[in-house]
């Protein structure tokens, strides 16, 4: 009986001190009396969302990041903008998007149109030729079938003698002409002449590789830059000039550079391919070829320098220089597609300068160009020239390729025929001023 008398007292005193020791537990984690009495106001929705108090706190930090972001940006833009490197690639890319925005890309599959030129020629030497030849004004309409590269143009030259007219034919491996007035035979000519009046679409072609071989040399290279003043009639321009220098040591690099970048055109070397009749891989060969001829006349440029002039504010294309040993080059551009040129060569000590314009409407379908060209030695003129060139190409209905073609082959001179012709040239008044140019054809 004691025994369990006394393990009913052992646990009723377990039991009492394990609720004394979980009282004391639970006051301590709620809060003790010297918690209590302390001022400690909480608002606890702030443990979950910030207050106003601690985002206005962070406000200057985000200001602050947000501003050298800012300034990061505007320095990387002035940087970039500035760089010689980069304007010097913008400079040289917008002469060549201007080309390129002038063409027609239209690939119809028969064209037609007209072209007209008018001239006149002064020169000291072949002084009788020059004035004869200046005296024709020339004009012809022509249909041209893309798909095969024919070409059929009704051409005259009209001069205060009358006006002649000539009939030229391209087979596209073949071309062939007829003095109307004088025979309805065709002569062949050596060589398919024509062949190189190719699309606006493979000029662009042309002009893009250029303009990449072009940018990828720059990459490559050193391009100096500083701010200059220059003078053009008299008018003092705020100019940043970009100067590319070629020497003995990086010509070679250059060189390759440049043609290398044109070999690995695939587009180029075909268009190329088709203008010279010759597969595209035979006109990378010509390619490799050029380069030790390209390399030996750059060096005898000795230092080359090719510098870029551009308005300091708005970048404008100012004017480019380009001067060597040899001589030295200057394009100025006049404003509203109006250039102005000129061209020393030391060894000849002989000054070509002049002035081109160039025009296209809005469907790049007329064009208007004007050249005039000067060159004088010792302030002694030797030639002067101004050509005057419109040029017109739309979409035409069909080219009549089985009659003209039927004509031409069942057409074609003999020896005997071909020597009766000259001889009615030289005794024509027309004609006879054409002779130096047909002998050059033929």
């Amino acid at each position: 009986m004691g025994n369990t008398a006394n393990k009913k007292n052992k646990l009723k005193e377990f039991v009492e001190k394990v609720e004394n020791n979980t009282n004391d537990a639970l006051e301590d984690s709620l809060m003790d009396e010297d918690a209590k009495e302390e001022n400690f106001d909480v608002d606890y929705t702030d443990i979950v969302k910030n207050s106003v108090k601690a985002k206005m706190s962070k406000l200057p930090w985000l200001v602050a990041i947000f501003l050298i972001l800012i300034i990061t940006i505007m320095l990387g833009f002035m940087f970039f903008r500035n760089n010689p490197k980069t304007l010097f690639t913008q400079t040289t890319d917008g002469l060549f998007n201007y080309l390129q925005d002038n063409i027609n890309e239209n690939v119809y599959d028969v064209m037609d149109g007209n072209v007209s030129l008018n001239y006149v020629i002064k020169s000291s030497e072949e002084s009788e030729f020059y004035n004869k030849l200046s005296g024709i004004s020339w004009s012809a309409d022509y249909v041209k079938d893309n798909s095969s590269s024919q070409i059929y143009a009704n051409i005259n030259a009209t001069s205060t003698d009358g006006t002649t007219p000539v009939i030229l034919y391209s087979d596209g491996n073949n071309t062939y002409i007829s003095f109307s007035s004088l025979s309805d035979k065709y002569l062949k000519l050596n060589g398919n002449r024509l062949s190189y009046l190719v699309s606006g679409n493979d000029v662009k072609t042309i002009l893009k590789g250029i303009n990449q071989a072009v940018d990828k040399v720059i990459a490559d290279e050193k391009i100096y830059g500083n701010k200059e003043n220059i003078d053009l009639d008299g008018k003092v321009l705020k100019t940043y000039k970009m100067r590319f220098v070629v020497d003995e040591k990086n010509r070679d690099r250059v060189v390759e550079t440049f043609v290398n970048t044109l070999k690995a055109n695939d587009e180029l070397t075909k268009v190329l391919g088709v203008m010279k009749n010759m597969p595209a891989s035979d006109i990378r060969t010509a390619m490799e070829n050029y380069i030790p001829k390209i390399k030996k006349e750059l060096k005898r440029c000795g230092k080359l320098e090719i510098s870029l002039y551009v308005d300091n504010k708005t970048n404008d294309f100012i004017e480019m220089e380009i001067t060597s040993t040899l001589g030295n080059i200057n394009l100025i551009s006049d404003g509203n597609n109006k250039f102005s040129y000129s061209m020393f060569d030391n060894n000849e000590r002989t000054l070509s300068e002049g002035e081109f314009s160039f025009g296209v409407n809005n469907n790049k379908t007329k064009y208007t160009a004007n050249l005039y060209y000067k060159k004088t030695k010792d302030n002694k003129l030797i030639t002067e020239s101004n050509f005057d060139l419109k040029f017109t190409s739309k979409k035409a209905s069909s080219f009549k390729e089985s009659d003209i073609l039927d004509n031409v082959l069942n057409n074609q001179m003999t020896e005997l025929e071909q020597f009766e012709l000259y001889s009615k040239i030289i005794t024509e008044p027309n004609f006879s001023k054409l002779l130096p140019l047909i002998e050059k054809m033929g």
